[in-house]
């Protein structure tokens, strides 16, 4: 059985429940993850779960979802960041488990990157707890993403920072 994947930005508010769970599972790894990582990015996540329409929408950020036959499977943030023109941000990469194996992840990273290009992005960066998901940051690697200074106050332990030029 040949299985349909298709990524895209999410609809609001169509796409609210399906982002909520997504975002709840990730959430759940992070807290379960070792290396200190429960505190990556959940300060405030309350929050952002609750404004997820107005937090990311377009044109300064977007929420791209994957669908594996219709059912969601994975989701990826990409902002611009303000503080910093011509810089984008990647956030809140998650893959189902049920869903891996697809490289799915390969393509939301992809799909970030590419809205981070069209719009006006010149760099990508991300953070990271390599501990917690050392799957992603072979990823981030293979992508081209290479260890940056701190671009943000986060101060988890062990967090480390990305970043990958775009032109």
């Amino acid at each position: 059985m040949v299985e349909t994947l298709r990524i895209a930005a999410a609809g609001w508010p169509d796409d609210l429940e399906a982002a909520r769970m997504l975002l709840r599972n990730y959430e759940r790894h992070l807290l379960g993850a070792p290396g200190g990582a429960s505190g990556i990015c959940l300060d405030g996540y309350e929050r952002e779960l609750a404004e997820l329409e107005a937090r990311w929408c377009e044109p300064r950020a977007v929420l791209l979802l994957a669908w594996l036959d219709d059912a969601a499977a994975g989701c990826v943030g990409v902002r611009l960041l303000a503080d910093r023109p011509g810089s984008a941000e990647m956030k809140r990469m998650w893959v189902e488990p049920r869903a891996r194996g697809h490289r799915l992840g390969r393509q939301l990273a992809e799909a970030a990157v590419a809205w981070a290009r069209e719009h006006g992005a010149r760099e990508v960066l991300l953070d990271t707890v390599p501990a917690a998901m050392p799957e992603a940051n072979r990823l981030y690697a293979a992508l081209g993403f290479e260890r940056y200074v701190r671009y943000n106050r986060n101060d988890v332990e062990g967090i480390v920072f990305f970043r990958l030029g775009l032109e």
